[in-house]
This record gives structure tokens, C-alpha cells and sequence, in this order.
């Protein structure tokens, strides 16, 4: 499954690359960090909204439901920004949904074992941004703040809940 899902991620990237408003966003949270890649679909007045794709990697150590928790997986997203001015710059205020398919290595040393899990993350947050040019590119500073549920599990559960992403994203 997750070699079928790598090769779609690395085809859809390619695909994203050479078409006219891609961008790329890193952002880092308290247990891990994301990289997607993205394309801008819409543009109307002073809403942008955007499809992208992209790598998740957690370690989130004992806060989750077990004693260790750490893993990576795949996903994909939409998001939708309402810039303050027509020019489609400075502050904007947006909503994100991201889901990820993620294989969790966990560890419980009170029962002694060490095993993984596969879930379906559905995450939704609020967003807050300032669009800058920077290194002769478009730039935005994100913060977000949401919460991440796990829809599906096969394995043990692991850990969920609310969710702070601070990001910049570059329009290449």
C-alpha cells in the first residue's frame, strides 16, 4: 500500500511542480514535523484556495496513549485563505484539512511490548498568515491550531488531540 501511495505522492508532485502556482510548506508541531507540496486552484478576489500532498513525521515520545509513539505516513489536504487586501498580501485568515495515513511504532513497558499501529488521520485547523516577499519569492508565515482525530486504527489506539503547526510556505 505504501509503496502504490509513494509512487502516486511522487507522480502527483512532479505533476504539481510543473504547473503555474505551486507552492511548498514546511511546518513543524510539539511532536513532529510536515513537508507538503501544493497548487493554488482557485482565485477569487481575495480568497485563495489550495490542494497539496505530503509527508508526515512524529515522534511523539510518551504523550501519546503509549510510552513511546513514533512513526510517518502520507496525506493530503485543502485549504482556503481570505487575504485583508486585494493584493493578496500581508495578513490572511484561513481554514486547512489535512488527512494523513500514518503506521505508528509504539512501546508499553508495563505490559512489555513493542508493536505499531495503522491509522487514518482526519485533521482540521484554523489559520493565521502574513504573505511577505522574501529570497525574491512569495512567503507565509502560518500558525495554525486544530485538532487531530484518528478515524481509523488497525492496531492498538494511539495518541490524538489538539494540535499547534507553526509553518512558512513558499510559492515557487
Amino acid at each position: 500500500m505504501y509503496r502504490r501511495l509513494s509512487s502516486t505522492l511522487l507522480l502527483t508532485t512532479l505533476l504539481c511542480l510543473s504547473a503555474r502556482g505551486q507552492t511548498l510548506e514546511i511546518q513543524a508541531y510539539p511532536a513532529g514535523v510536515t513537508g507538503v507540496v501544493g497548487h493554488t486552484f482557485r482565485q477569487s478576489g481575495q480568497y485563495v484556495s489550495r490542494m497539496h500532498i505530503g509527508f508526515n513525521l512524529t515522534d511523539r515520545g510518551d504523550w501519546g496513549e503509549k510510552d513511546d509513539e513514533s512513526g510517518y505516513g502520507f496525506g493530503a489536504g485543502i485549504d482556503i485563505n481570505r487575504y485583508m487586501s486585494q493584493e493578496l498580501t500581508g495578513l490572511w485568515l484561513g481554514a486547512r484539512v489535512d488527512f494523513w495515513s500514518m503506521l505508528i511504532d509504539w512501546r508499553d513497558d508495563t505490559l512489555q511490548v513493542n508493536a505499531d499501529s495503522r491509522i487514518l488521520v482526519f485533521q482540521p485547523t484554523a489559520r493565521v498568515g502574513y504573505s511577505f516577499d522574501g529570497l525574491g519569492k512569495r512567503m507565509d508565515a502560518t500558525l495554525g491550531l486544530g485538532v487531530e482525530r484518528n478515524i481509523a486504527t488497525h492496531g492498538e489506539d494511539v495518541g490524538q488531540g489538539a494540535i499547534l503547526l507553526a509553518g512558512l510556505r513558499l510559492k515557487l
